[in-house]
């Protein structure tokens, strides 16, 4: 399934994640949690000749390839595939104290989630900051996670991030690895990873820095006024379409479906959640609250395909489009002008 646990993996986390298989822990802290059960081993790889037969002269016993591979400290079952000794692999405990070194003296650094995913080839830990992870802008609530991880598969870096994605299964550790955030660090398994794993406390100064950020970018978009007819030729330019003519050349246009997602889209810039019709940040949200519950086939009543396209399809990538670009104002102007050109011929046609 996506959620990417097998039944050697665990997910352990506060609250009831997506995929319903969350152990809830209360008191989950770093030293006390499902990666702190179980460790990695390495065990060299070697060839067994034991019952064949070969030619007078010639032993062969066991030899040695000179590769490794991991297995689980309890079950002593494959973990990943095998390895030369150019792969450093880091345990459990190694990633976890590095975790700890990084939050040290952090105040109200807490433990949302933990666990393993994809046979235990990938482990994560995602952190919440009181007083950093929910914050408000306006009116409006927001919610930040600190997220490590690793792989026991030489798939990924180490890595640590900052996003609104608490990793709790393998889509979302690998929409953390693999994101755009600004606040990212990653370390190669080479042989000096455990020295290097002190780069990632960096993330902890970055993530507070890039807050900063966030919320001035944001206060930005609320002191930038937008009227509603704005916001709809703005929203009508964010979703036209390129089609071609009878003559072959390429136009932009409004179709109905296009044309009921603008609608929405305005009518959410106006009396979506926390929204007055106002400004940018309105637009913004509008759009958001769009993509998050309502941009799906069905208009999101299939909750599971609509969260999977908020988070991790094609609504994730349309709001980090819809955040890059109100943020640009020569960008705005251009989709108000395509979107009021594409409503005129939409309504003309």
């Amino acid at each position: 399934m996506s959620a990417g646990l097998t039944k050697r993996d665990k997910q352990q986390g506060r609250q009831q994640a997506w995929h319903l298989l969350t152990k809830i822990d209360p008191n989950l802290g770093i030293d006390g949690n499902y990666l702190t059960e179980w460790d990695i081993v390495q065990v060299p790889i070697e060839l067994n000749f034991g019952g064949l037969t070969f030619p007078s002269g010639v032993t062969k016993a066991v030899t040695s390839t000179g590769w490794k591979m991991l297995v689980g400290s309890d079950d002593f079952l494959p973990i990943g595939k095998p390895f030369a000794n150019s792969y450093t692999p880091v345990t459990n405990r190694q990633f976890l104290d590095m975790i700890k070194e990084a939050i040290s003296g952090v105040k109200g650094a807490v433990v949302e989630s933990v666990g393993s995913v994809c046979d235990r080839s990938k482990i994560f830990v995602s952190i919440s900051i009181k007083g950093a992870d929910k914050y408000t802008i306006g009116n409006r609530q927001f919610m930040d996670y600190l997220n490590f991880g690793t792989s026991h598969d030489q798939s990924t870096t180490v890595w640590a991030n900052s996003s609104n994605i608490c990793t709790v299964c393998f889509n979302t550790f690998m929409m953390n690895f693999e994101g755009n955030q600004a606040v990212k660090v990653k370390v190669r398994h080479s042989k000096d990873v455990i020295a290097k794993l002190e780069n990632i406390t960096e993330v902890i100064d970055a993530y507070i820095g890039t807050q900063a950020k966030f919320k001035a970018e944001f206060q930005r978009l609320m002191n930038e006024p937008m009227k509603v007819d704005e916001a709809r030729n703005f929203y009508a330019g964010f979703v036209v379409r390129n089609v071609n003519d009878e003559d072959g050349q390429a136009v932009r246009e409004l179709g109905p479906k296009s044309m009921k997602k603008v609608d929405r889209m305005t009518e959410l810039f106006v009396s979506g959640r926390g929204n007055n019709g106002d400004d940018r940040a309105d637009c913004f949200q509008g759009g958001t609250e769009f993509f998050t519950h309502f941009s799906t086939r069905g208009q999101g009543r299939n909750v599971a395909r609509q969260y999977y396209s908020s988070d991790f399809g094609l609504g994730n990538l349309a709001k980090r489009r819809l955040w890059n670009s109100l943020r640009n104002d020569d960008l705005v102007d251009s989709l108000m002008s395509t979107g009021e050109n594409a409503i005129k011929d939409y309504v003309t046609a």
